[in-house]
């Protein structure tokens, strides 16, 4: 009998960046190394790339982490990492093939994604104590940059029914256990869709003793169907606040802020035992962030416990569909309301805004008018009685367009700048058997 335990998302970016300087790599697993430590085999999916260069694909929120974050999570126990997700070409091809060997030199395994499409489907095959484990990956959510792998084309591996059941097939007779990790789902959505419920459980019944997901970013409901478990989201297991700024293809300044809420900042540990049998029992660890950016463990884990009864019960309903188009709707509403109170807290900006808009444009007047009444002055005529005539000098405007000139100069702002990257040199990381063996 063997344990063997899955996380959620791993993303040692942003805030851990200075944190790497500042405390090293293993920081961030300290107070959560003893529960990572009594598994067998540790899996958990890997969300930003290792690397430290690399040109950033446009139009999306880009992570990356230090590559030597790799030598913490081989000391906090992980055995094999999912690749296949959003994030994990961000900084394109040559970043990805990086992170493959950062594991590498670590004996850490991965699986997901490739440098065609039949290595992001290969599975990752762990042994321990002549039990054997069967993992793969696979990702559904939509991706506007081109991350998937197809025939010869780099990438990670794309949700197929009909490959991943001739794939858990192939798995069958070579290990005593199949599990596979899906990247799927909305995020911040507290319950599956009921198209993931269907396409889990049809995962179950192809032969799959586990289904483990990830991408909402928040904790989700578990499962068990038949003779198998199912965890639809073990939330976010490591992550910080995200603040990314990039320009759109409008020339536009964009900005993405993302705060680890409560929500967001639970996850959970999903422990199964396996024997030559099969898959026994299963187990939840409840797992929360702190504002230190350290993982531990829930301190009430009876209030986890009722919280995840709350997220799975719904599932197993008869009408979950109806439940879920409720709770869809309600949710949908709740996160434009709470968008438009974000931009109601801002108001107190107009007035100042407003105030120096005024106080310019009252500034530019009296310019104008300056400017124009010296010219009257130079084009007064020499004799006094012309001017008591009432017989007027012409009358010039070019005082008056200086003005507005200067005027429409303040309020054009300069268009940002673009920083010139040197794109690495991609290259290829060949293709190896992703087996394991103690």
């Amino acid at each position: 009998m063997i344990k063997i335990g899955f996380v959620g998302d791993i993303a040692l970016t942003h805030g851990y960046d200075a944190l790497y300087e500042a405390k090293g790599p293993h920081y961030p697993f300290e107070r959560i190394r003893e529960t990572l430590a009594g598994h067998d085999i540790l899996i958990g999916n890997l969300e930003a790339p290792l690397c430290l260069g690399g040109e950033p694909y446009p139009g999306k929120v880009s992570l990356k982490a230090h590559p030597g974050y790799a030598a913490g999570m081989k000391d906090a126990g992980f055995t094999a990492l999912s690749l296949a997700n959003n994030h994990i070409l961000d900084y394109r091809e040559q970043a990805m093939y990086d992170t493959m060997a950062s594991l590498d030199a670590q004996g850490i395994g991965w699986f997901g994604a490739g440098a065609c499409l039949e290595e992001a489907n290969r599975p990752a095959i762990i042994e321990r104590n002549g039990i054997s484990l069967g993992v793969l990956s696979r990702s559904e959510v939509t991706i506007d940059s081109p991350f998937y792998a197809s025939g010869p084309e780099r990438g990670i591996a794309p949700l197929d029914l009909e490959e991943l059941a001739h794939a858990i097939a192939s798995l069958k007779g070579r290990v005593h256990a199949v599990a596979v990790c899906l990247h799927w789902g909305k995020e911040d959505w507290r319950y599956p869709a009921p198209d993931q419920v269907r396409t889990a459980r049809a995962i179950i019944d192809m032969g799959a003793g586990l289904v483990i997901g990830h991408h909402p970013h928040v904790l989700q409901g578990i499962e068990r169907y038949r003779q198998g478990h199912i965890a639809y989201s073990l939330g976010n297991f490591l992550f910080s606040d995200l603040d990314w700024r990039w320009v759109n293809g409008e020339g536009e300044v964009v900005h993405s802020f993302m705060k680890l809420n409560r929500a967001r900042r639970e996850s959970a540990v999903f422990s199964a035992d396996i024997s030559e049998t099969g898959i026994h029992g299963v187990s939840l660890t409840g797992c929360r962030t702190a504002k230190d950016l350290r993982v531990a463990v829930v301190d009430d884990p009876g209030r986890f416990e009722v919280r995840m009864r709350a997220l799975s019960a719904p599932i197993a309903m008869s009408r979950y569909a109806a439940f879920w188009t409720m709770y869809d709707e309600f949710h949908t509403r709740w996160i434009q309301m709470m968008y438009q109170m974000k931009r109601a807290r801002k108001v107190h900006k107009i007035g100042p805004y407003i105030a120096r808009r005024v106080r310019d444009g009252i500034t530019v007047r009296m310019h104008a008018r300056a400017g124009a009444g010296s010219l009257k002055q130079e084009n007064r005529p020499q004799s006094n009685h012309r001017a008591r005539s009432g017989t007027m000098p012409a009358r010039t405007e070019p005082a008056s367009q200086n003005g507005e000139g200067r005027a429409g100069s303040r309020e054009q702002k300069q268009p940002p700048g673009e920083i010139n990257r040197n794109s690495d040199t991609l290259g290829k990381h060949g293709q190896k058997n992703q087996t394991l063996i103690s």
